[in-house]
């Protein structure tokens, strides 16, 4: 999508450039100005909207990746006080190796991560082969099965924010207004040819920056400079070093 929009502005910049070098007037000045100022102002809201949704899964995701790592460390403290130490020691060992491969994947693959979905379904198996000798280990299990619980519908959460992208209307609402509006600008014919270039050439920048900040989120290209994976390190040191 990004791709095809960075096309489209390219041939407008050749026109831009070319329009430029007529002089004729195709509208009034104040009435174009009046027309861009308004386009501007749609433009603003709602490329700042679609930013906005899409930052706001960052957000949701970084809050989804303490639920499930907070679960996992319960989980793994009730564990401990089981009869069964074999379960324990295996849930210990898996739990370490799932937190160890998260840090290890892209956000926008992680959808596609068979390796870590069997690890984290690896640790719902062990615990459900936990032998329960007395009533507080069932007491311990219930608990147990209750973070886990947690923490697999916190995982699930982000597993569908990686997957959720921003609209094709959003996307051809802000390509078409940044259109009309490079179009605009050069139908505007400024006095000054060199300002007329400088305000085109800048323009053009911005939109294609901002387009370019939209790809960028909406793909999770940044996810690992906005979420931070450290809460499964901590997990990691939190087991070892217990």
């Amino acid at each position: 999508m990004f791709m095809r929009s960075y096309a489209y502005i390219s041939i407008i910049v050749i026109l831009a450039f070319l329009l430029s070098l007529n002089t004729t007037k195709f509208f009034d000045f104040q009435e174009t100005s009046l027309f861009l100022t308004v386009i501007g102002l749609i433009y603003g809201l709602i490329s700042a909207f679609t930013i906005n949704n899409a930052w706001e899964r960052f957000s949701k995701i970084r809050d989804q990746i303490a639920n499930e790592t907070n679960s996992l460390i319960a989980a793994y403290l009730y564990s401990k006080h089981v009869s069964d130490k074999l379960t324990f020691n295996k849930l210990k060992t898996k739990i370490i190796e799932y937190c160890k491969e998260i840090p290890k994947i892209e956000w926008h693959n992680y959808w596609h991560s068979k390796k870590t979905h069997k690890k984290f379904r690896d640790i719902i198996e062990i615990i459900s082969d936990m032998k329960l000798k007395n009533i507080k280990d069932i007491e311990l299990f219930d608990e147990i099965s209750e973070e886990l619980r947690s923490a697999s519908q916190a995982r699930t959460s982000q597993l569908v924010l990686s997957r959720t992208r921003v609209s094709k209307m959003q996307w051809i609402l802000n390509i078409f207004l940044s259109l009309i509006l490079i179009i605009g600008l050069v139908f505007l014919q400024l006095p000054n040819y060199p300002l007329s270039i400088f305000i085109i050439s800048t323009m053009i920048i911005s939109i294609l920056m901002i387009l370019y900040v939209i790809y960028q989120m909406d793909s999770l290209k940044i996810g690992e400079e906005e979420v931070s994976t450290e809460p499964y390190n901590e997990v990691v040191n939190i087991i070892k070093y217990d």
